[in-house]
């Protein structure tokens, strides 16, 4: 469903100037970290999270950090296939770069599959649009609800953009299973882009929902 936000200053959601607050480019980055294993769940999020606060727990706390899910072949069994190329993902503040490269060398273990966490690379967090999220929650399960929830979300953080919402996706956590949508972003001016990647949308940020990621086209909603 294509949906044009409406943020108080333009009803067709198009930019039309940059309002937003000027942003630190570098404030926040994105840390790859090379894993090594031979399968996870597709759902695994929560598992995730779980381990890597075990080791790092002022993790579970710090509001600008966010863990990427991890991506993989899809085996049609409930699990992701692990190849060399896959990267464990995390969005962290440079005030705790050098506290998560610690990361380095450790295991953990994801629903029984032991997992290796090798070495990692630093990267900026790309000047680059449209934006797309897997998965983004608000506590909202109907679309039409959603949708107004991203509206107000979006007005909130002062970013201008059109957007689309896409399939309903779930997330197992501790509390059961919560309801969202995949979400693209297009048309953003680059501060707005930075700043919705740095700071994310709606809830569950450490269970990998609500990241942006660049994508090149709206066909991942479809």
């Amino acid at each position: 469903m294509g949906v044009k936000a409406k943020t108080g200053r333009n009803d067709i959601g198009w930019p039309t100037e940059n309002t937003a607050p000027t942003v630190d480019a570098g404030a926040v980055s994105d840390v790859h970290f090379e894993l090594r294993g031979t399968r996870i769940p597709v759902d695994h999020g929560y598992a995730l999270f779980n381990e890597l606060t075990r080791l790092l727990p002022w993790l579970a706390h710090e509001e600008l950090a966010g863990i990427h899910p991890v991506h993989g072949s899809d085996s049609g069994t409930g699990h992701l296939l692990l190849n060399r190329r896959t990267r464990l993902v995390i969005r962290i503040p440079k005030e705790r770069l050098d506290e998560l490269l610690g990361l380095s060398g450790k295991q953990i273990d994801i629903a029984g599959n032991p997992l290796t966490i090798g070495s990692s690379k630093t990267k900026p967090l790309p000047h680059y649009t449209p934006l797309y999220a897997h998965l983004v929650t608000t506590g909202s399960l109907d679309e039409r609800a959603f949708t107004q929830d991203i509206m107000r979300l979006l007005d909130e953080l002062t970013i201008e953009t059109r957007f689309l919402c896409g399939k309903q996706q779930t997330l197992t956590t501790a509390d059961g299973v919560i309801t969202g949508y995949s979400l693209m972003l297009h048309g953003l001016p680059v501060e707005h882009s930075i700043r919705v990647q740095q700071l994310g949308l709606g809830g569950n940020r450490k269970l990998g929902c609500g990241i942006f990621i660049p994508h090149k086209s709206i066909n991942a909603l479809v």
